[in-house]
């Protein structure tokens, strides 16, 4: 039940070539798909390589994907899979001559196949010449396919391969228009000079689209130049839409600028060449992402996959990617249970009904469909903010099934539950409230779907298959759950809990106090989509949030607002308190002549210069804390380490004779 930590990631991943991987995570396991590495198949032979693995460090083989379609089908590129209503849809690219192709989709029930290609050629109406498909799902359930097409007309840019995207109207049926995403603009993007098979054109090239959310905005992170030379690389363009309203001459997605003057995200080194056509994925914790791409290792010529971290940086993007060093293997949640054993493990108490572990679902179900309700708990505690993932399926009878959250045995519990009249509800017992969601028309609950709980101390948040559904505020602490039946037949599976929060301040309802923040909170308030700390007066102001621990991550993006300093000079940081003693804040200080580092509550203090740094736009101060030291990270970079006594720590946000602003607060526990 409780997870042992890797302790080392290794890229290159996988020893062999895997180029564009896509990893998809399924109930805790992950499987990563990849471009067929013959380019005209045998007759009879299969196509698309997967690995999986349960950590993201030790992977492997399962088989190839699916059939050779046969004569004239070649060059099988960039598959990449979703799931959705218990099938996986493998959307792929295909040709039939060099440039005649496109995008097509196989299913399968598993998602380490077989897959049967469903007949559908979803581009052969659109375009010519489709390659590299992405399926973004955004939160109002609508599905969009992102490609890669040819873009010749030269008055719009540089002539050569870029993004698009279109709806789908389902799995299997594009929606017209096509509409452009990100063309090639930029030097860096030449894929060959005089192309001869393109009439001796410059050519250039953007693919490999990716797509997420973040605090309402879209990034597709994209790859640039030529795949099999060192001047392929990663970056990214930002939209306030998915798909704007221009068709193929919209500009709604706008480049990154860059940063440093280097407009490129990712680029290669002298170990690893040519990083990119990446995908992104969660780590086992559900809090880190990551990106998989490929890479060619010095004095090699395939590609092969790598895995490095992605984060959020305000509304930009940062990976230290490509790292060739051993690195920490990627987070591990504080509980898991995949239910791959013959029998339950202690820390779950049968409470009432039958639970049994199916061992070919890898769940535990309970059959008594006349248990009134059936309980299964957990005996691991929860703390003050938390991910908890839960995936279920119904199997029988009429009644609901879901998760109950306590605060101690006896107390009332919170009911979240899936009902036959498809709804997903929030019921408080204690009180009687409730809220509901209605399910999708389409979904099925005798397949697998996801519950993922966040709590950010008494706000609640509920998505269903990654949708937002319902938010509510908890009138009372909880600290167990348990799964549940009522009058009905369930299935449970992928279950996993991960001490962590993340305050982005999107609401203005939500006050720092609602959202578990202490201290003097008079000069905090939560507006503009930001955490603001209002007065510039002489004076620090310190407010905290959380459980202590000893291990974690933690970080925050922020901005000094009015310094009340003679040239505006003011302070910001991060703070660590323990239960006792005075706390370390790692102070980030505007000066007359730029920025300085200075850590206070050391064994040692110190100050740092900071050049080029201006405290009044935003910058992301980001922590890693171990049980004797601690690593400062600024803009992504490590930039200071210190020891630490040991001990449990609380995050803070600080400020000295200064107004800021702050976004992005998190902490993740990596303690055992």
């Amino acid at each position: 039940m409780s997870v042992q930590q890797q302790e080392a990631l290794c890229n290159p991943f996988w020893s062999k070539g895997f180029a564009d991987p896509f990893v998809l995570k399924v109930r805790g396991r992950y499987y990563a798909y990849a471009t067929e590495g013959e380019a005209h198949p045998a007759e009879h032979s299969r196509v698309f390589p997967i690995l999986t693995s349960s950590d993201m460090v030790s992977w492997r083989e399962v088989g190839k994907a699916m059939a050779h379609l046969g004569s004239p089908h070649f060059f099988y590129w960039a598959p990449e899979v979703t799931e959705h209503n218990g099938q996986f849809y493998m959307y792929y690219a295909v040709h039939t001559e060099e440039f005649a192709g496109g995008i097509r989709v196989a299913v399968a029930d598993r998602p380490e196949g077989p897959f049967i290609d469903s007949g559908h050629e979803l581009t052969k109406d659109l375009v010519p010449w489709a390659i590299d498909p992405h399926v973004f799902k955004d939160d109002d359930g609508q599905w969009y396919l992102y490609m890669t097409i040819e873009y010749v007309d030269a008055a719009s840019g540089l002539v050569g391969s870029g993004n698009a995207v279109a709806r789908l109207r389902d799995p299997f049926t594009l929606q017209e228009p096509l509409t452009r995403v990100t063309r090639p603009t930029q030097p860096w993007q030449l894929f060959e000079q005089r192309r001869a098979s393109k009439g001796g054109l410059d050519w250039y090239t953007v693919e490999g689209p990716a797509v997420l959310r973040q605090r309402g905005r879209y990034y597709q992170m994209y790859s640039g130049g030529c795949y099999y030379r060192d001047n392929y690389a990663i970056s990214y363009a930002v939209s306030d839409t998915p798909m704007g309203p221009d068709g193929l001459h919209d500009t709604s997605w706008q480049d990154w600028s860059g940063r440093q003057g280097d407009p490129r995200l990712v680029h290669g080194d002298a170990s690893l060449i040519g990083p990119g056509h990446n995908s992104v994925v969660l780590a086992p914790n559900n809090a880190d992402y990551y990106i998989a791409y490929h890479a060619t290792q010095s004095g090699m010529k395939v590609r092969q996959p790598c895995l490095d971290r992605l984060f959020f940086h305000g509304d930009e993007l940062w990976t230290p990617a490509p790292i060739h060093t051993p690195q920490a293997a990627p987070a591990m949640p504080r509980l898991r249970d995949l239910f791959d054993a013959p029998e339950l493990q202690p820390a779950w108490r049968q409470l009432s009904g039958h639970w049994t572990i199916s061992a070919d679902e890898e769940a535990v179900a309970q059959s008594d469909e006349r248990a009134q309700p059936a309980e299964l708990r957990q005996q691991v505690q929860l703390g003050s903010d938390w991910l908890l993932e839960i995936n279920l399926k119904h199997l029988g009878g009429s009644g609901g099934y879901g998760v109950l959250l306590r605060g101690d045995d006896s107390d009332s519990p919170l009911q979240i539950l899936l009902t036959a009249d498809r709804q997903l509800v929030c019921i408080d017992t204690a009180s009687g409230a409730s809220q509901s969601w209605p399910l999708p028309e389409d979904i099925l609950l005798e397949c697998w779907h996801q519950l993922l709980l966040s709590l950010s101390s008494s706000v609640l948040d509920i998505r269903f298959d990654g949708r937002p559904a319902i938010e509510t505020i908890l009138s009372r602490p909880v600290h167990s759950f348990a799964l549940t039946t009522d009058a009905c037949s369930a299935a449970f599976s992928g279950i996993s809990l991960t001490d962590h929060f993340r305050d982005e301040f999107l609401n203005p309802d939500h006050a720092p106090v609602l959202l578990g923040w202490s201290g003097v909170l008079a000069d905090w308030q939560v507006r503009d989509d930001a955490l603001h700390q209002t007065s510039a007066a002489n004076g620090t102001h310190v407010i905290y949030k959380g459980s202590r621990y000893t291990q974690f991550e933690c970080g925050a993006t922020m901005k000094l607002e009015q310094g009340s300093g003679e040239n505006g000079e003011g302070t910001i940081g991060l703070a660590l308190q323990a239960e006792e003693g005075e706390p370390i804040i790692i102070w980030l200080q505007q000066e007359a002549t730029g920025a300085t580092l200075r850590l206070k509550g050391v064994r040692e203090e110190s100050a740092q210069t900071l050049p080029n740094v201006d405290l009044h736009g935003w910058h992301t101060l980001r922590l890693e804390v171990r049980p004797d030291r601690a690593h400062v990270f600024l803009d992504g970079p490590e930039i200071a380490e210190f020891p630490i006594s040991e001990g449990a720590r609380r995050i803070g946000l600080a400020t000295s004779h200064a107004a800021a602003s702050f976004i992005g607060v998190w902490q993740t526990n990596q303690s055992s």
